[in-house]
């Protein structure tokens, strides 16, 4: 019996990888968003009616950082206890923090709850994580800024106070042009007989 994160789909994939010829079933339990507590929003404009827009070609633009900050300032201000976003990438995570530290954004979030950073060194953001939560169940709350797909991404779960909201700047697409993308996709058509479309869809 294999058990797997829900991340880790599609499922089909991974008996051929592991070179199992006898799987018997693979079963995926959906979850519910149904609760009444959820609130799902596609904020597309700032408050000076600026198109936010993650865009490659906008990302680095000035009034979109400048928008998102004011995003973070306004929801800091709203949602109590713990406030987890996530960035595409590190390097765009680091831009629009240099940005927003210019700016005063930073500071400005500090007035009402504490800042944590993911960093690519797994240590740092062990115990940047462990500071968020004491601050959460102090009551005190903070933001969590994080890469989608990267270490707090994958199997952390943010429940009750620790994750009342979850903001994506930006969507975290792949890059389907990249050299190393391209050559794993040739490594699994050639040895496992993965379609592209398959790996793509996870």
């Amino acid at each position: 019996v294999v058990l797997t994160s829900g991340t880790i789909s599609p499922l089909e994939m991974y008996p051929k990888i592991l070179g199992m010829s006898n799987v018997v079933a693979t079963e995926s339990f959906s979850i519910t968003m149904e609760r009444k507590c959820l609130c799902p929003l596609i904020v597309t404009h700032g408050p000076d009616q600026v198109p936010i827009s993650s865009r490659f070609s906008l990302r680095e633009d000035p009034s979109v950082v400048q928008n998102y900050g004011s995003l973070l300032e306004q929801l800091v201000q709203t949602i109590p206890d713990g406030l987890v976003c996530f960035f595409t990438s590190y390097r765009y995570l680091e831009q629009v923090l240099e940005k927003w530290y210019e700016t005063g954004v930073i500071s400005r979030v500090l007035q009402h709850k504490l800042l944590f950073i993911e960093t690519a060194d797994v240590v740092a953001t062990t115990y940047a994580l462990n500071l968020y939560r004491q601050a959460c169940d102090s009551g005190q709350g903070a933001v969590f800024l994080s890469v989608a797909r990267g270490k707090v991404a994958e199997g952390i779960d943010f429940d009750r106070h620790y994750g009342r909201c979850v903001v994506l700047f930006g969507v975290p697409f792949q890059y389907t042009l990249s050299r190393e993308l391209r050559a794993r996709l040739e490594f699994l058509r050639q040895h496992y007989d993965i379609k592209e479309s398959e790996f793509l869809n996870f």
